[in-house]
Parts: structure tokens; sequence; C-alpha cells
């Protein structure tokens, strides 16, 4: 049948449901209830089809007599011109038609009653396969024919240098023991027999009757028009993302992001990436689009929940396809440009230029109403005064002034509360405002000029100009500014008790360190080397509900918290231990000779560790370090704790004077370095943590009075002494 149309029809398979008219089981397909594939399939095979729904179903079953061929949902038929043009004068009676027709390689829509003509199915909606291969059945004679006379032989080939394959598609079935015997394999995905090899046999080549390859004097273009079928057959423009990522627009509604990410080696690797339009979108090209991506091997990314190509050679290729695309001029035109492409004349803006000012240096001035200075005092209505400073202009306030009224003293004033004209005697002016019944009174002149110099918004003055010849000018140059003393503050040490009399931590220590003759010892002088290395040795396994050997190499627990935690094992392994701790959950390191150790955070406490974690991609191996917080952003504002890796005794004294220098509200000398390390390790303020795994960690309290009183006091008992400054 040469001119034979395909069509489709929507349905849910078959069926086994009771004749309402025999009372017998039969098979039947289900159908929709609201398309117009029931009352098709009906006219299309006459006394064939039999309507079989039982009563108040929500479907419609019809039971065919013959060969049917349902694929994906669909029922395939063969029909005639006028069988066709019968299916489309009742699909448009119906409000969805559910009938497709295969038409140029692809599927159409009939046209129904909000459709005049056939159209792209929508998402989801329709058949996406290839009907040629499966031989639909006329509904009014049975017969399975091939709706395409001859064979017609594809080539294809992915690649230049890759294999050739032909796919033979038409009148196959007649010939399939020859197509076999001479290597060909049928394709039951495609339903069309296939023959890989760079030449047909010569028995398979004398049953084609056409020939379609790709045109081989354009490789370019064959290679990028695959492409190009993603944007709709044309790339519609080019932009720059905020972030400097190249973005393309398609012509279907398709964007492309040229990307970078982080592949699973931790390396960057360039990505396009696609964002497909919306499905409300007029015509819905989803279903072609992403057709097209997986035509071009596009990879969908679960994370992302995107198209994208990773692949460097259709990275390439995309390249070359922006890079003969502009970019998109968007940019905005001037004020000039838009009035000579609208016609019309601008209108200049006028500027609002503050009014003259009323009063100038040295003019005399009378309160307008009764006015206050800053500290209080009444200015009656009247009262003179001379302008002694003049103010920059406020948009909201106006002009103001310094105004020093007689006898009274210096008043910031507005210009509106101040008049040039001598107030006449016998009228007093008082000012005020009218508000309707209960609504609040407006702020007065007194309660604005308050609240302006309260939070520092006064106008700026305007310094008097200098005459070049007045003597005062040089007076004030030839008397040089005296630098202010700056202040001292003495804090007085505590009274050691007399001998005998009990001592608490801090007397005790400065007495040891006083009989033990500290105050010779000199000034520390630390390496300025940035990288010191950190002991470590194994010490366990660690362990907590998690998959996979994580080895322990170090820990330091101070008061039942975890400080430290150096740990490393499958990168999957270390990531749950250091989610565990980073929840407040504990885990436990088993040492191979010892009882195990609790390592946890501290209850209620999550997100307190930073991590430095090194990870190794070759050998799927990661290197963990968990240091607490309280070592990594020590609190000087109260009393804390604080650590101190300890590598050198001359390390631990130079850091240990960092912290008691940002400590304590006093100046902290080189030269009393040493003497604080071992006051402090008296005093308890120093002490050893517990630790495994070579490391040697200390806990410094961070006590500003207990630190304080170790520095006066051994400045009191001549333990330490103030430096003396070089002249």
């Amino acid at each position: 049948m040469a001119d034979g149309h395909i069509i489709a029809i929507d349905t849910y398979g078959a069926q086994r449901v009771t004749d309402p008219q025999t009372g017998k089981i039969v098979s039947a397909y289900k159908l929709g209830y609201t398309s117009a594939v029931t009352a098709v399939l009906l006219a299309l095979y006459g006394t064939n089809a039999r309507d079989v729904s039982p009563k108040q179903a929500s479907y419609r079953y019809l039971q065919i007599d013959g060969d049917v061929v349902v694929r994906h949902g669909h029922i395939l038929l063969t029909l005639t011109a006028n069988e066709l043009a019968k299916a489309e004068q009742i699909a448009r009676q119906s409000h969805r038609a559910g009938v497709f027709l295969w038409r140029d390689k692809k599927w159409w829509a009939f046209p129904d009653s909000n459709h005049a003509d056939f159209t792209e199915p929508g998402y989801r909606s329709g058949p996406t396969f290839n009907p040629m291969g499966f031989r639909p059945p006329s509904p009014s004679t049975g017969v399975r024919e091939c709706v395409v006379t001859g064979i017609i032989a594809e080539r294809s080939q992915r690649e230049e240098g890759g294999s050739v394959w032909w796919w033979l598609l038409g009148e196959t079935y007649p010939h399939r023991d020859l197509l076999k015997q001479h290597g060909a394999r049928f394709s039951g995905k495609r339903k069309a027999w296939y023959y890989v090899g760079a030449e047909l046999p010569a028995a398979i080549r004398a049953l084609v009757t056409s020939e379609a390859q790709p045109d081989v004097d354009e490789p370019s273009a064959a290679s990028a028009s695959p492409l190009l079928t993603i944007f709709g057959g044309r790339i519609g423009g080019k932009e720059y993302a905020s972030n400097g990522d190249i973005i393309l627009r398609g012509e279907n509604g398709i964007f492309a992001t040229r990307t970078t990410w982080i592949d699973r080696n931790d390396k960057p690797e360039t990505v396009w990436e696609f964002d497909l339009p919306p499905q409300e979108r007029v015509g819905n090209p989803l279903p072609v689009i992403q057709k097209a991506l997986q035509t071009n091997n596009a990879m969908y990314s679960l994370y992302t929940r995107k198209w994208h190509f990773e692949q460097p050679d259709k990275v390439a290729v995309l390249d070359a396809l922006a890079a003969e695309v502009p970019f998109n001029d968007d940019e905005p035109c001037t004020v000039d440009e838009a009035a000579v492409i609208l016609g019309l004349q601008v209108k200049e803006t006028p500027t609002n230029e503050p009014p003259a000012r009323l009063f100038e240096m040295d003019e005399t001035a009378y309160a307008r109403h009764e006015l206050e200075t800053a500290d209080s005092k009444p200015i009656p209505t009247g009262t003179r005064g001379k302008v002694v400073r003049l103010y920059n202009h406020n948009a909201k306030h106006g002009w103001s002034y310094d105004v020093d009224f007689e006898n009274i003293g210096v008043c910031w004033c507005f210009e509106r509360e101040l008049t040039p004209y001598e107030p006449i005697p016998g009228i007093k002016i008082v000012r005020g405002a009218v508000v309707p019944p209960g609504a609040a009174l407006p702020p007065t002149d007194a309660e604005i000029k308050r609240t302006l110099i309260e939070y520092r918004q006064q106008p700026t003055p305007i310094d008097p100009p200098v005459a070049p010849n007045d003597p005062d000018m040089d007076e004030q140059q030839s008397v040089a500014p005296v630098d202010a003393p700056p202040a001292i503050r003495v804090i007085k040490p505590a009274v050691m008790p007399a001998d005998g009399e009990p001592l608490d931590a801090i007397q005790t220590a400065i007495r040891e360190a006083k009989r033990e003759n500290l105050q010779t010892l000199p000034a520390v002088h630390y390496s300025t080397g940035r990288m010191t290395p950190i002991e470590q040795a194994y010490v366990g396994e660690l362990t907590g509900s998690i998959t996979g050997e994580v080895f322990c190499f170090g820990y330091a627990v101070h008061e039942g918290i975890a400080v430290f935690i150096n740990m490393a094992g499958p990168r999957m392994g270390v990531e749950a231990i250091r989610a565990k701790l980073s929840k407040g959950e504990q885990v436990s390191v088993v040492p191979p000779d010892a009882p195990a150790v609790e390592l946890t955070a501290g209850e209620g406490n999550s997100g307190m560790y930073h991590p430095y974690l090194h990870y190794l991609p070759e050998a799927r191996f990661a290197s963990l370090i968990l240091v607490h917080d309280w070592a990594v952003t020590p609190n000087y504002g109260g009393k804390s704790t604080t650590f101190i890796f300890r590598t050198s005794a001359e390390q631990a004294t130079a850091k240990l004077k960092h912290h008691i220098t940002q400590l304590v509200n006093i100046p902290v000398f080189d030269v009393w370095s040493a003497y604080l390390y071992e006051a402090g390790q008296k005093a308890m303020l120093v002490r050893k943590t517990r630790s495994a795994g070579g490391v040697d960690l200390l806990s410094v309290d961070l006590d500003v009075d207990a630190w304080t009183r170790l520095i006066t006091g051994g400045l009191e008992q001549k333990i330490i002494r103030l430096p003396e400054l070089a002249v």
C-alpha cells in the first residue's frame, strides 16, 4: 500500500471484561472516555469492532476482531486517503483527538475542536517511536502491508573512521531470509534490518530501490547540524552571565551555558549545561529537544537535574558554534539616542538651587519667637543677636546659623526662627501647629535640632575665611601644638599575705617563681617560620556505625571534649566520622592494647570543628584533621579556654605571650614571656591535656583577672621589670 498513512491511537492496552450483551468474558482494548479514539475505531473497523463497555465504567472498552498491532500504548493502523479523511472529520468534533498521524518522519496530532490543523503533540502526550518497521494492518482488510514501496538503505556513520551501519527500511519482510543469509540483523527496537560494513553485499544491494547518504562534501556542517537540532535549528543569541559564563539561546527557547564543574577527581572540567524551556511554552518543544539531546549523546545529571555535554568533542563543537554567534547588544541607549529614535524633544531637568541666604556673618538677627539654647536657656521673642557662624544648606530645614544673643549665649537656629526686623513693642508672636483632635503634635524646632545633633546630622559649618594680613594667623602659626601626654592607668597589685597565711594559686605561683629566681631568664626569640610539623602516630581505629576502616593518628581531650582528632581512611568513612562529630554525637577510638576512648564535641554542641582535609584520589584515601573552635578562634572577651600545640618550649612560650597580650588590657613585653610561661603552669592557668599519638597540647585559661594579677604581682615582687626605653 504505497499510498498508505500510518496512524497511532491512544490505548491503555488489552483487558478482559464482561460483554454486557452476551455476559461472556472477552478481551477488549481500554480507551479514554473523553477523546475521539472510540468513535474513530468504530468508524474504521465497522462491524469488526464492538463497544463492550460495562455500565457506569470510567473507560471505554472496544472488542476488535482481527490482527491488532499495539506498540508503546498506541494501536497502529494503515489507512487509505478516504479512511484518513473520515478519521480526521470525527476527530474535529471532539475536545481531544487522541489520534496521531505519521508524516514527514514525525508524529502529528489530529485536529480537534481546539486546533484547526495538525499540530506537534505536547510533552508526553503522543508516540515518540518510528512506526515504519511495524507493518500496521489495515482496519478494512486486515492485511499487513508496508507503506513504503521497495527498500530504502540509509547509511550511518557516527564518527570518521568508525563503523558504517546500513539501515534497511521498507518492504523487507518478504526478503527476511535473504537478508539474514547475507549477514543482516533485525533490530527489535527500531523494527528494521541493518547491516554493518563499508559496502552492502551484492545480493542485498540488488533489493535496494533508493539510497540515502549524508553529504560528504560538507563535513563541518554534518558535525554541527546535529547539535543545532537541540537549539531548534538556529542559535538565536549569545550573552554573558553575571559570573562570566557564556549563555546561548536557541530558537526553541532552550538555553545552553558554558561553565566549569569540579569532577570526581577534584579537577576543573568544562561542560555545556542545558536549561529546557517551560512546558507551557507555545508549541511545547520539549519532546523534540529531549530527543535531540538523546540523539547527540547528552548526559543527564541526577544531581543538577539537567542535561549537559562533558565529552571533549561535543564541548569543542559547541565552542565552535558559539564562536560564530555575535554577542547580543542589549545595552540601553542614551537619552539623546532615545530622543532621536522617538522623534521627541528632551526636556531639561531644572536644577533646584537653594534660595539666597538671609543673613551673613556679623549681621544682626532677632528671635522670631521664643527659643532656647542647647543648655535650655530661654530666649524671649525679639531678642537681639549677632550671627557668628554660617552652616551649609539642608534640603529639608534650609539655612541655619549660630547666633550670639545678648546676655544669653550662642544658639544654633534655623533661618525660619530668625528675622532681620526689630520687633514692634507690645506684639508677641507664638508659634504653634493646628492638628485634628487626637492627632500627635509635630515636633518643635528645638526637638528637631536636638535630634539632628544627637544623630550627628547637623549641617557642616562654613568656617569664615582668614584675611591674608591677619595678625592672628601668624600668631596661631607661631605657636606649636603641644601633644597631650598619653593617659597612664596604674593597677595596684594585690598585697601578698604574710608568712604563714594561706595563699591562693596565683600567689603561690608568684612566690615559687620568686624563689626560683626567674627574673634572670632572657627574652624569648622564636623562629619566624610559618610551618612546624606536629607529631603523629597510630593510636587505634575509629568506630561509630560507619563503613570502612578509619584509623586515628592522634587525639587530645580536654575535660571530656575532643579538641583535636587526626584520622585517615576511605573518604566515605572519614566523612561519616566528621558528620557524627559535627552533630555533637560521639565516636570511639579503640587502641590495640587499651580500652576504648570516647571522643565527642559535648552534648548539644554542633558545628564546633574546623576541618583540614586532604584527599588522595588515586588511592581513594582521605586524611582529615579536626580542630575545635576553641583552639582556632580564641575568645578574649571573657573567661574561656584555648589551646597551644607545643612543638618546642620556645614556640609554646611565644604563643602564650601572644594570647596574654590579646587578653589583658596592659602591655606585655617579650622579656616577661619566660616568667608567664613558668608561673602560668604553677598557677594551673597552663596545663597539659590528655592526648595520644605524639600530640603535645596545652590548655590555656583565658582568665583576664588571673593573668593581670600574675603580671602585677611579678612586678611588685620584682620578678619582672619594665624594660628601659632607649634614649
